[in-house]
């Protein structure tokens, strides 16, 4: 049976392969360039792995179940690679939504067929660009990207945290990470002083908070007003030690469909102004907590496909003015307190949603309903298939 899931594997990984090959050369693509950059040196270091038998006979120490599924989403997954080229240019949400599923593939592979991606990333001389401009100041902003250019300089991805941390480092005031693989802890970064806002886009978080923001780590950035987390498709819980940032004032976990639960005392951030939870479709529930939040005038859960129940805790919210929540069509009705958020002013949901306001629009007077088409469901219900 190893020789026939052996041969098999072959055979949707030379499809794989052969559709990178052409997707690549197609102009139409090339805003997936990097990307298809990464999936193609991942399948050469994947053709290594049949040459060594004592690690192809790990690869395949698997249960039939696992492989054939495998198999199954290889052969779907060359499909993915195809549809690089028929992505207009205009259609930013399924852009991203795409990349998503790009990155997503690549890293199954690394994980399916054991590779390490940080030695697989050093040996085939791919590295993470840091750009960074503005150090004389406190406006200062450091980008790390993988596409492969950089003004200042470049550091490969088993150095990326291990930068020193000197006078003009210690200025910087936002990071963003874009295409990240973490292994490790990104606690070094926590000490800088003066860091404002930290952004991960379609990253895969890993470790990066393991032992970093916890109740008693003193590296958690005290002036962080800014987190945001989007495409990260690993993310499966927000980090309890987060709801110390005592001066947070935006929190947003977009596009992360692992994530299915917020912590429970995410009301600790008294100086919350905007909670963006758009498109995390696992999600299931808000906090009883969130009542705490006296500052928090703007909430989106649109597109949360599995949130069920809103807290009647959600009518302590006296600050909020905007609520987003089109697409949460797992939500039957809406608490009593709804009655109480006197300050609410815009309320943007699909027409089946707007049905749930009618009641509350006579003690609401402030309140205004702005229905939405709801023409991007399907999208999310594939990826969460």
């Amino acid at each position: 049976m190893a020789v026939v899931f052996q041969t098999a594997l072959q055979l949707v990984l030379g499809e794989l392969q052969k559709a990178v090959d052409v997707i690549g050369q197609i102009i139409q693509a090339a805003r997936f360039k990097r990307l298809l950059k990464r999936l193609e040196n991942t399948l050469k270091s994947i053709e290594l792995v049949f040459y060594e038998s004592w690690r192809l006979s790990k690869v395949l120490d698997r249960s039939e179940k696992e492989t054939i599924k495998f198999i199954c989403y290889l052969r779907n997954a060359t499909e993915i690679v195809l549809k690089c080229s028929s992505i207009k240019y205009r259609t930013m949400n399924k852009k991203i939504l795409h990349s998503s599923k790009l990155i997503r593939l690549n890293n199954e592979l690394l994980r399916f067929f054991q590779i390490d991606a940080q030695e697989k990333t050093m040996n085939t001389n791919m590295t993470y660009s840091i750009a960074i401009s503005g150090l004389e100041d406190n406006s200062s902003v450091v980008a790390f990207s993988a596409d492969g250019y950089s003004s200042t300089c470049s550091v490969y991805a088993g150095q990326l945290l291990n930068l020193p941390l000197t006078d003009s480092f210690a200025n910087l005031t936002s990071i963003r990470f874009e295409h990240v693989s973490f292994s490790s802890s990104i606690q070094p970064l926590f000490s800088l002083p003066f860091l404002q806002k930290l952004s991960f886009v379609m990253c895969e978080i890993g470790d990066a908070f393991k032992n970093s923001v916890t109740d008693q780590s003193p590296y958690i950035p005290s002036n962080l007003i800014d987190l945001e987390f989007d495409c990260c498709y690993d993310l499966r819980e927000l980090p309890s030690g987060v709801c110390n940032l005592v001066h947070l004032q935006n929190l947003s976990i977009t596009n992360c469909h692992e994530l299915d639960a917020l912590p429970k005392n995410l009301g600790n951030l008294s100086k919350l102004q905007i909670l963006n939870l758009h498109c995390c479709t696992k999600l299931q529930e808000l906090p009883e907590s969130i009542g705490s939040l006296p500052n928090l005038s703007f909430l989106d859960i649109s597109d949360c496909l599995s949130i069920s129940l809103l807290p009647d805790e959600i009518g302590e919210l006296r600050s909020l003015r905007v609520v987003k929540m089109s697409g949460v069509h797992g939500l039957p009705e809406l608490p009593e307190s709804m009655s109480k958020l006197l300050q609410l002013e815009e309320v943007i949901c699909d027409e089946e949603t707007s049905y749930l306001w009618m009641d509350y629009e006579s003690d609401l007077n402030n309140l205004t309903i702005n229905v939405v088409e709801d023409d991007r469901i399907e999208s999310f219900m594939k990826i969460v298939e």
